[in-house]
């Protein structure tokens, strides 16, 4: 079999078309509006989410044809989320993945129309699509994501982020507010294809596991990128979290506490996998990815 790196280009390529599709599909508002929602998801995401998921079905021997149309609605939610996330009332970042922010180039108003639009498309895609198990498994999986992304999620984190600046926070609440505003919605990713197969305790419990540790050590090694100021690695401004004096961990632990931290959670995210034996290669693969950026 090959690598799961190998087959990126082929998955990103199915995720692209099912984004362009669904977007086209959904075009019956103002231009504006379809033109911002487009702008926001296909300027050059590198799909880690839907790729994690993807990664996460191999590795539990789910057909990933069935997972793409919720790989899809993950991305819809991560780029609803970061519309929201540069707006001048939370992050105010004006540079997104190298490229003026929706509310840059759009105005505010059609940036958070355009990010609600993308929400409310993702969980249409969701109820839509085809799913090989119960209506009830398949509901049970939606109401998983939305709690991703809500007050006890995504949401959440966010606003504890915010409440973090000028604050000065220990180790656990950081990675707290990691694990919420970053780690659940790559938990969901991880965790979706539970739902189209049966799996026991010991193994869904190694996939929590390695999402809730992964998912810390994404957060802060973007925290990382953006304290050594590669801008071009990160795609946005790289003194962001420093002048507003947000809670990142190379700010109040340090670079070299970051990086030490962010490899105690590596490894112990794969270690999470062993009960997969060389199955879970995919997760393996897709763990080093997010440490090192290369998508």
């Amino acid at each position: 079999m090959a690598s799961f790196k190998k087959q990126i280009p082929e998955f990103k390529k199915s995720i692209n078309h099912h984004l362009n599709m669904i977007l086209y599909e959904s075009d019956q508002s103002s231009k504006e509006l379809s033109e911002a929602m487009e702008y926001s998801v296909m300027n050059g995401g590198k799909r880690i989410r839907p790729m994690m998921m993807l990664a996460s079905a191999m590795a539990i021997d789910v057909e990933t044809e069935h997972i793409i149309p919720f790989a899809t609605a993950i991305e819809l939610l991560h780029s609803f989320s970061l519309i929201h996330d540069d707006l001048p009332c939370m992050d105010d970042d004006s540079i997104r993945r190298g490229q003026p922010t929706t509310h840059i180039k759009f105005g505010e108003a059609t940036a958070t129309l355009a990010a609600d639009s993308l929400q409310s498309l993702a969980f249409e895609s969701m109820a839509k699509a085809k799913f090989p198990k119960s209506k009830s498994a398949q509901l049970d999986l939606i109401s998983m994501i939305a709690k991703s992304i809500g007050s006890a999620g995504m949401a959440g984190g966010q606003s504890l982020d915010l409440d973090s600046e000028n604050k000065k926070l220990d180790p656990s609440s950081v990675e707290n507010i990691y694990m919420l505003k970053t780690g659940k919605l790559l938990k969901a990713a991880i965790l979706a294809p539970t739902y189209f197969r049966k799996l026991n305790n010991k193994e869904v419990l190694a996939l929590i596991s390695f999402s809730e540790s992964i998912g810390v050590a994404f957060q802060i090694q973007d925290d990382l990128i953006e304290a050594e100021g590669d801008e071009d690695m990160i795609g946005k401004s790289v003194v962001s979290d420093k002048s507003k004096n947000k809670a990142a961990y190379p700010i109040l632990f340090g670079i070299n506490e970051s990086k030490n931290r962010v490899k105690e959670l590596y490894e112990s995210a794969c270690d999470s996998l062993k009960v997969f034996g060389e199955s879970s290669n995919s997760l393996r693969e897709m763990a080093e990815i997010i440490i090192h950026r290369k998508l």
